[in-house]
């Protein structure tokens, strides 16, 4: 049977999700650690120093802290927010990041437990050996001095030091040692179930009785790519269209307007179109090939790859744009169009970085249809200078291909590509 202790974890983790949706396991383990620093009850004497949130904007990181604040009856924790802590003196920097952890330290001798949040991490502790000035490797040795120093500088009570980051690669690597961040926990964007009973929270705590007739399920289909930020933004702008045309209330179609006008966080770096069923422009021949490559996908939802062959160039868009049109249809899902040129660079490892920051992406949003327009800029094997891309290219594509995820990638070529990359693909 659980134990007192494993319920009030969960008791807590009920309360919490009221307003801010998290999984539980994630909940559970964050939930749990607070508590048992709080009442003095962590079995280890060397508890962790360290939580590092991390994931994209608006699921729900800040928004966290400050309900578990609120919630487990803790203090108000210390915000550390970078442009803050920066001055144009020498050394005063550092002086305040001290002050910050000194008030820290004499509040966990009167409360048993202190919390230092540090909000986007990565303005303040970014990584050494990319950077030019001299005052963010200053900062990021006074942070790591300070850490390391809590251990033997609180007599009694516990400091823990929770960071934010959008971007953890930027993270200075010291950092996200055991010892330092022990513990990182990563904020996905929420999944069609998730989706749905965070738009639920948003309704009942902020809109309560100004909705009805709302079918959740569908709007947390049609909603791929949303966090939390992006469902109460959907909500606000149904609520401004439905005042703008004298109505108290809104309905199901004001939110499905309003999904017209919201472009999800997860997709903001890439450009998000509206497929279009283009197959009356296009040889019959290849509209039944594309019928029956995009039913495929529909049935099976697990990796499919298309290559768009060099005699079709001139058609590739349409082609492109029609099986989109046939997938989104039927699954309800983004359709992400990229040129490859964008991730070309003339800068060492730029071009394997903006990769592997959109397959990243890519995984966030299944079940997703991706354009990757003229792939043979970044996977030609005559141009020696994109080996790496070529390698960070293949790679992904086995992933994808291994743990079957719900992606129909779309390529096209205007030039030779790789033989390795041209393996994964089905050439139409």
């Amino acid at each position: 049977m659980p134990n007192e202790f494993q319920e009030a974890v969960k008791e807590k983790v009920k309360e919490i999700q009221q307003e801010v949706y998290i999984k539980d396991d994630l909940l559970e383990k964050i939930v749990g650690l607070l508590l048992s620093l709080r009442d003095g009850k962590f079995p280890s004497k060397r508890p962790p120093r360290g939580l590092l949130f991390y994931g994209p904007p608006g699921t729900g990181k800040t928004l966290l802290m400050k309900t578990l604040a609120k919630k487990l009856g803790l203090s108000e924790p210390i915000i550390i927010r970078g442009p803050e802590i920066i001055s144009q003196y020498y050394g005063k920097s550092e002086q305040r990041l001290r002050q910050v952890f000194a008030l820290a330290k004499e509040r966990a001798e009167e409360e048993n437990l202190a919390i230092i949040f540090i909000d986007e991490l990565d303005s303040l502790a970014p990584r050494r050996d990319l950077t030019k000035g001299e005052l963010e490797p200053r900062l990021v040795g006074q942070l790591l001095s300070l850490m390391d120093g809590l251990e033997r500088e609180v007599s009694k009570g516990h400091v823990i030091v929770i960071g934010s980051t959008n971007r953890p690669e930027a993270l200075d690597p010291a950092l996200r040692r055991p010892g330092r961040f022990d513990l990182e926990i990563e904020f996905d964007p929420p999944d069609v179930d998730e989706r749905k009973e965070i738009l639920k929270i948003i309704l009942n705590n902020y809109v309560k009785d100004r909705y009805e007739n709302v079918n959740f399920d569908e709007i947390a289909e049609q909603t791929v790519g949303f966090t939390g930020a992006d469902l109460l933004q959907l909500v606000n702008e149904a609520l401004l269209q439905a005042a703008l045309k004298g109505r108290e209330k809104i309905n199901h179609n004001d939110l499905l307007r309003a999904k017209n006008v919201v472009k999800p966080s997860a997709l903001r770096e890439f450009y998000l179109e509206k497929p279009k069923d283009r197959s009356n422009e296009l040889p019959s021949e290849i509209v039944d090939k594309i019928k029956r490559l995009a039913q495929e996908f529909i049935s099976h939802q697990s990796f499919r790859s298309i290559l768009i062959q060099r005699e079709l160039w001139h058609q590739a868009d349409k082609i492109a744009s029609t099986i989109a049109y046939y997938v989104s249809n039927d699954l309800h899902c983004p359709y992400i169009v990229a040129r490859a040129t964008w991730f070309r660079s003339r800068w060492f490892g730029e071009t394997e970085r903006s990769i592997r920051k959109l397959f990243e992406k890519i995984k966030r949003l299944q079940p997703c249809v991706i354009y990757i327009k003229g792939l043979d800029a970044i996977a030609n094997p005559k141009d020696e200078h994109i080996h790496g891309a070529i390698l960070e290219i293949t790679s992904y594509l086995d992933e994808f291909r291994e743990n079957s995820m719900k992606v129909l990638l779309i390529s096209s070529v205007i030039q030779e590509v790789d033989n390795t990359t041209r393996e994964f693909f089905v050439e139409l």
